[in-house]
């Protein structure tokens, strides 16, 4: 067993809002890099790069962003 200090539980009523918020600029960014898009179903992400360059690129922005 372990604490959780943070964050929203799983099942909340503002996981899905939350996700939203955090996911839209993520969302935005990929409409601006060629060449990089996301695929964004419910909670899943899928992340796709010509390179592995331009995906370390969005991971580093993604890590930036939480």
């Amino acid at each position: 067993m372990f604490n959780v200090d943070f964050g929203v539980r799983q099942g909340s009523v503002l996981s899905p809002y939350l996700f939203a918020v955090y996911m839209d600029d993520l969302a935005k960014l990929c409409q601006y890099i060629c060449g990089v898009h996301i695929v964004l179903y419910a909670d899943d992400i899928l992340l796709l790069a010509l390179s592995v360059n331009e995906l370390q690129h969005l991971l580093s922005y993604c890590v930036r962003l939480n």
